[in-house]
Parts: structure tokens; C-alpha cells; sequence
């Protein structure tokens, strides 16, 4: 029987995502992972598992939810978790869902500005993206580039690659104030081309979700004259480090502002991500001006 002091973390969608943070946090001190998948064949004898969202709430009462399922259920989950505890911690797996988001959905997810709600963006965590943070002010120009081939992922039932490869949009959205979309583009090849202008320069992202060679890097020109291109650290020490900084930060956060990546400040991620969609797509949008 759980004690006071032990935390009820469940964890729904037992894929490559959630089996990372089941590993992460089942051997943890005070901890008690409950998994949640509707396959069986995922189902573990490691810790306890259900098979519903709705019979994991009937169990228990959780302290911590991770949604580590397709992208499609994640705001139904999200609704469905936080009317029944509101006062459960919540970390959704990027992106925020698989389509653009409804007026409805806005507003829902504005409501919960207050409550413990993370959004998965965890390259907030990587030790250089720290510091960037630190001299943010001093940014003037912004490059980023990501090229992976989907299509050998481990998972399935991705969002489109626009979603999927959004943590480069995150970085802009976490390192720059005031954005503005100048142009969006997406190549017969499949490249994402993506710029404007945030509130002391200009930004840039590249994606090439289709191409074999991995690659991933970061240019810099800073308002001193300095310049830095930095090839992203992205060894499985690294990639692991920044998944467990990400889950532990909302099993022991207490306010909001202890949180790197806020559901507000994810959502402003989605809606810059929604705004190049709906521009490559050429469809006019409902989608509020930034900031939010």
C-alpha cells in the first residue's frame, strides 16, 4: 500500500516512449509505475498494467500521468486525466496532437495554464541549449537544422513530420522572444524550410525528415559579432540524461514555474507549428497572433 510520501506515476502508451520512462522511474525510491497500454503483448510482469485509461483511473488515483501514446489520443487523454484529478502532475509527449489545434482546444488548454502540465520538448534539457538560454539576450541570428529518416523510427502511428521534428521550432520558441513567421515552404523532396523574425534578429529551420544521414546542428551569430555552429551531442548518455531530467522535474515539481517546458509555453510551440502548416498548406486559420 502506497504511503503518503510515495508518488503514483501512470504511464499510458507502452511504446519505445514508454517503456524510456517506465525504465526511468520504476526503480525510483517512493515511486509506484502503473503502465496502460490496450495491446497485451506490451503488458510486463516489471510493474502493474491495465488496459485502459479509464480502468488505470479506477484503480488508482494517480500523482503523476505520462502520455507517451500516439500523438491522435493525446488531448482526449489529457482532458480525460485531468477532469478526474486535477491534481495530477501531467506530461504529454510531443508534439501536443496530430492535427491542428480547434478553437475548442485552445481554450481548454489555455484553461490549464495553471496546473502541473509538461509538454515533452526535453531539448530544453541538453546542456547547450542551457546555455544558450543563459545569453539569450545576446542572440541576433538563429539557425537550426534536423535530418533523420522516419521511417526506421522504432514506433508507429507518427504524427506527420512537421509535428514530429517540432522540437527545433521549441528551441526558437524557448531561445527567442516574439516570433513572427516570414515564410514556409515544403520541397517536392520533402524539406521543410521555415524562417522569420524574432524580437533582436532573425530565425531559420530546417527539417529533412526522409534523408539517411543523421544530422542535427545549431548556428549562432551572437549581437557581438560572434558566431558558433554546435553539432548537437546526441549520444544515448546524453539523449537518456535529458529524458530523466524531464520526467523527475514533474514527479517533484510543486508550481508551474518549475517546469521547462510548461503546457503554455508548448502550446506556443503548437501554434507556431499549426501556422507553418497552414501556410505551406496555403488555408487561412483561426490561429491567434504571438505571444500568447
Amino acid at each position: 500500500m502506497a504511503n503518503k510520501t510515495t508518488k503514483i506515476v501512470g504511464i499510458v502508451g507502452l511504446g519505445s516512449m514508454g517503456q524510456r520512462y517506465a525504465s526511468y522511474l520504476k526503480g525510483c525510491k517512493d515511486t509506484i509505475v502503473i503502465g496502460c497500454d490496450v495491446r497485451p503483448e506490451v503488458h510486463t510482469d516489471d510493474y502493474v498494467c491495465v488496459d485502459s485509461v479509464e480502468n488505470l483511473l479506477n484503480t488508482v488515483e494517480p500523482d503523476v500521468m505520462i502520455i507517451a501514446s500516439p500523438a491522435e489520443h493525446h488531448l482526449e487523454i489529457l482532458y480525460t486525466v485531468h477532469d478526474a484529478v486535477p491534481s495530477c502532475s501531467i506530461l504529454i509527449e510531443k508534439p501536443l496532437t496530430n492535427r491542428r489545434l480547434e478553437l475548442e482546444d485552445f481554450e481548454r488548454c489555455r484553461a490549464f495554464g495553471g496546473s502541473l502540465i509538461a509538454v515533452g520538448y526535453c531539448w530544453r534539457f541538453h546542456p547547450y541549449t542551457n546555455h544558450l538560454r543563459r545569453v539569450r539576450n545576446g542572440i541576433r541570428n538563429i539557425t537550426l537544422y534536423s535530418g533523420s529518416d522516419m521511417q526506421t523510427w522504432p514506433g508507429h502511428h507518427y504524427a506527420d513530420p512537421l509535428r514530429e521534428f517540432s522540437h527545433e521550432l521549441d528551441l526558437v520558441v524557448y531561445l527567442t522572444k516574439r516570433i513572427t513567421l516570414g515564410s514556409a515552404a515544403l520541397s517536392p523532396s520533402g524539406l521543410y524550410v521555415m524562417n522569420g523574425e524574432h524580437a533582436q534578429g532573425k530565425w531559420e529551420v530546417r527539417i529533412a525528415p526522409f534523408v539517411k544521414d543523421y544530422g542535427r546542428w545549431i548556428k549562432v551569430d551572437m549581437h557581438d559579432k560572434s558566431s558558433v555552429t554546435y553539432h548537437w551531442d546526441v549520444t544515448k548518455e546524453t539523449i537518456d540524461v535529458m529524458y530523466k531530467k524531464q520526467a523527475n522535474q514533474l514527479v517533484h515539481a510543486s508550481r508551474v514555474s518549475h517546469l521547462l517546458c510548461p503546457l503554455l509555453s508548448g502550446l506556443e510551440t503548437t501554434l507556431l507549428v499549426d501556422e507553418i502548416d497552414a501556410r505551406i498548406e496555403g488555408q487561412e486559420t483561426w490561429l491567434p497572433k504571438r505571444p500568447m
